[in-house]
């Protein structure tokens, strides 16, 4: 074997590698396995990652493996707010201070503002002392509150679009050697996928539930103008058919699932379907009656009227009300209401307001039909009443067709409205349904009603409880006796109105009074004014009159009641239920009083003043029944 020089085998010596000892092979391999399981959690995490859906569980589930990987003390995760234009903590593992938590980072500052410039990861080994970024007083407090010494965050990238940074921090020193810098740099990387992914995926669930709803009210709005059209096209064919404004009424109630009901002009209730034997229907007829819920109706109803459109008129606790105006050319004829538990959908309305147009239209249609029925019935009691009568053939052929037998005895009914209320009034009687035998109409600025005799109460009662009761008018009536010929109707009109003018001047409202009772009233009385007869009262009766009002007496109705019995002192002490003697004391006072009062006719001016003084006030025993 050749020798070797020194100088060579130095060369040699220099030239082959050191030899490692055991200590620092152990460190090398113990970085190896630790790279190893880090890489090998990454994997994990990657494969954990794409099955989560949640973007608040992917954040959180990224902080706790990085966390995991290098054995930090802290991990969290910086969300980027475009709105603000900076940085806040999204995800925490670790972080013991309130004060971190809610730290917020300008893009100028920290490494959060550092890694977002530049996009690349930064480690610090000790950040309060580090220069290599500019600090902000605000946080560099939360790192002391927290006890953070070393850091590391590599940035959440999206295409080239950093969407915020993924940090790993210690609470002692601490270099990141490359490999960890790498593998965090990784872990961002799979952590922004995962994190657009989740995004993604609730942004297609946003879009399907919005895609879904969409087509569900699509098919609502398919079913809901199918129904419309269907409503429509019944609509028609019941007018075609000349259907009654019940009709409309019952159908559109069945198709929108509501309580209708029909309104006149002045607000009243005329219809209501399906009938008020329902719970449902009774809260219509407490909301109509209701002095707020009017209120609430008239400015709903006033709102319909000037727009052309339905109104909200109340929703409450029992249901939601909605309100129609029925117009007639420039005229309010009526009105549409509805009552459901719930509000309607815009198809809905759009249907209500054409049952409502409908059933305008059909108002319309029976008021012309009506109006030429009750012209006819106006000439008919023109005709009746007239003091130059027709033939008994010509009035028994006008009077045919409403039941009315000539030959029989005949009634009559007068009634005087106040204002301009008369058409209203007659609208309301006729609502009513008249019977058979009965012609009412309109007669010199009167409502005048000829019946058949037996008929006669039944009119009367539908009066009193339709018209006479209403707050809304202001309404007398006069009945007639009964006569036996037609033509006896004149001078029994001539009669009843001579009573109303009666009734005018004592001012009684809200009645009516037989006839017979004012006719010897009305005969003395006739042309006068309240004027005329207070001052007859005061002039005949006063002195009487003043003492009972002072004295708190009962002269006046003791005299009256005496006149009454032909000066037969026990029937009038019976009729007032007192003694003899109290009734003698009580003449005396009468005498002291008005002197001597029995003779020259001041007798009987003394009983027609206080029959007259009692009628006026109302008291009890002038009015007879009507009935009879």
């Amino acid at each position: 074997m050749p020798s070797m020089s020194v100088e060579a085998l130095d060369s040699r010596i220099a030239s082959s590698p050191p030899v490692l000892d055991a200590s620092a092979m152990q460190s090398e391999l113990l970085d190896m396995v630790r790279r190893e399981r880090g890489l090998l959690v990454v994997l994990e995490t990657a494969h954990d990652l794409t099955a989560m859906r949640d973007v608040e569980m992917v954040l959180q589930a990224i902080v706790q493996r990085a966390r995991q990987i290098f054995g930090s003390d802290i991990g969290y995760l910086t969300n980027y707010d475009r709105v603000r234009n900076d940085f806040y903590i999204r995800a925490t593992d670790g972080v013991i201070s309130e004060r971190f938590k809610n730290v917020r980072v300008p893009l100028d500052h920290g490494i959060c503002g550092h890694v977002f410039r530049h996009k690349m990861p930064y480690h610090s080994t000790s950040y309060l002392l580090d220069a290599g970024f500019a600090h902000d007083p605000q946080i560099d407090l939360a790192i002391k509150d927290e006890g953070v010494k070393s850091l590391l965050g590599a940035p959440l990238m999206v295409g080239n679009q950093c969407i915020g940074v993924l940090c790993i921090c210690d609470r002692h020193l601490r270099t990141y050697a490359p490999w960890e810098v790498s593998m965090l740099a990784t872990l961002a990387a799979q952590a922004s996928v995962a994190i657009e992914n989740a995004r993604l995926f609730q942004e297609a669930q946003v879009a399907l539930q919005q895609a879904s709803e969409a087509n569900e009210q699509l098919h609502r709005q398919a079913r809901e103008i199918e129904e419309a059209a269907n409503a429509h096209e019944q609509m028609t064919k019941l007018v075609a058919r000349g259907c009654s404004v019940t009709d409309i009424l019952g159908m559109v109630a069945t198709m929108l699932g509501g309580h209708v009901a029909l309104l006149d002009e002045a607000e009243r209730l005329v219809h209501l379907l399906p009938p008020a034997d329902a719970p449902p229907a009774k809260a219509m007829e407490s909301l109509l009656s209701d002095t707020q819920a009017e209120d609430l109706l008239h400015r709903a109803l006033s709102d319909s009227r000037m727009s052309g459109r339905s109104r909200l008129a109340r929703h409450d606790g029992q249901g939601v009300v909605r309100v129609a105006a029925l117009m007639g050319a420039d005229r309010l004829i009526g009105a549409m209401a509805i009552l459901t538990a719930t509000d309607m959908s815009d198809t809905q309305v759009r249907t209500f307001e054409r049952g409502a147009l409908v059933a305008g239209v059909v108002l319309l249609s029976q008021e012309r039909s009506e109006l030429a029925s009750n012209t006819e019935a106006a000439a008919t009691i023109r005709a009746l009443l007239s003091w130059q009568q027709e033939s008994a053939a010509n009035l028994q052929s006008r009077v045919e067709p409403h039941g009315i037998d000539l030959l029989g005895p005949l009634r009559m009914l007068a009634l005087s409205v106040e204002g301009r209320h008369i058409e209203y009034a007659l609208r309301r009687l006729r609502s009513q349904g008249l019977p058979a035998c009965a012609l009412v109409e309109e007669c010199d600025g009167l409502i005048v009603a000829i019946t058949a005799d037996d008929r006669f109460a039944q009119v009367q009662d539908m009066a009193e409880a339709s018209v006479l009761k209403d707050p809304k008018l202001k309404m007398i009536g006069v009945s007639s006796n009964a006569v036996a010929r037609f033509d006896a109707l004149p001078r029994s009109f001539a009669a009843c109105k001579r009573g109303l003018d009666v009734m005018r001047i004592l001012r009684r409202q809200g009645e009516i009074v037989a006839e017979s009772s004012l006719a010897m009233y009305g005969l003395l009385f006739e042309q006068r004014q309240a004027g005329d007869l207070a001052a007859f009262i005061e002039n005949t009766a006063g002195p009487l009159l003043a003492h009972d009002a002072k004295r708190g007496a009962e002269l006046a109705a003791t005299l009256l009641s005496y006149l009454e019995n032909a000066y037969n002192a026990k029937l009038t002490a019976d009729d007032l239920g007192i003694h003899p003697n109290t009734l003698r004391q009580r003449l005396d006072a009468i005498d002291a009083l008005l002197g001597p009062w029995r003779s020259g006719g001041r007798a009987l001016e003394l009983h027609m003043a206080l029959r007259v003084h009692k009628l006026q006030r109302g008291l009890a025993g002038l009015r007879t029944d009507t009935r009879e």
